[in-house]
Formats: structure tokens, C-alpha cells, sequence
């Protein structure tokens, strides 16, 4: 081998270890980048998750609210029909009162006029 071989695998050497390091930078750089990306994802994924909770507590109280009012109009019927049925009722009383009321004056007209 001679020094112009010796230099030429020198040189190329040297290139290859060049490379290398910029190769090596580069993985690193890419390592970094992934690393963050990563945390940056797993910050997502946590944020994601809180979020599913979120929903599914304000999932869980419209349906509260829901049955709640379900109860509330039901009763509200339920009001209703014992307000119609004691409507009906005084209707009745209130009939029975003038009817009673019409007899006895005119139970009375009639004793007068005799």
C-alpha cells in the first residue's frame, strides 16, 4: 500500500465518521422530535380521556334531569286531574245549590200566592 492509498483510506475515513456523526445528530434530533411528539400525544390522550368523563358525568345528570322532569309532569297530570275532578265536583254542588235554591223560592212564590 502506498501513501496515496494510506491518504485516500485516511480521507474516506474521515467522511465516514463525518457521516456518522451527522447521522447520529440527526437520530438523535428525530429521537427528540418523537420523544415530543410522544408527550405531546400522551398530554392529548389525557386531555381525551378527561374530556369522556366530562361528557359522560354531564351525560349522566341529563338523564337526571330528564327522569326528573318525567317525574314532575306526571305529577303536574296528576294535579290536573284531581283540579278537573274537583272542578267537576263543585260544578255539581254548584247546580245542586241553585236547584235547591230555585225550588225553595218558588216553594215560597207559591205559599205567598196562595
Amino acid at each position: 500500500m502506498t501513501t496515496a492509498d494510506l491518504l485516500e483510506a485516511w480521507r474516506e475515513a474521515t467522511r465516514a465518521a463525518e457521516l456518522a456523526e451527522r447521522l447520529a445528530t440527526l437520530a438523535a434530533e428525530t429521537s427528540e422530535r418523537a420523544d415530543l411528539s410522544a408527550e405531546a400525544a400522551e398530554e392529548v390522550a389525557t386531555l381525551a380521556e378527561g374530556a369522556a368523563k366530562s361528557a359522560v358525568a354531564a351525560a349522566e345528570r341529563a338523564r337526571r334531569a330528564a327522569d326528573a322532569a318525567r317525574q314532575d309532569a306526571h305529577r303536574g297530570q296528576q294535579v290536573r286531574t284531581e283540579a278537573d275532578q274537583t272542578e267537576v265536583t263543585g260544578r255539581d254542588s254548584e247546580t245542586a245549590a241553585r236547584d235547591a235554591y230555585h225550588a225553595a223560592e218558588a216553594e215560597a212564590r207559591s205559599r205567598q200566592g196562595r
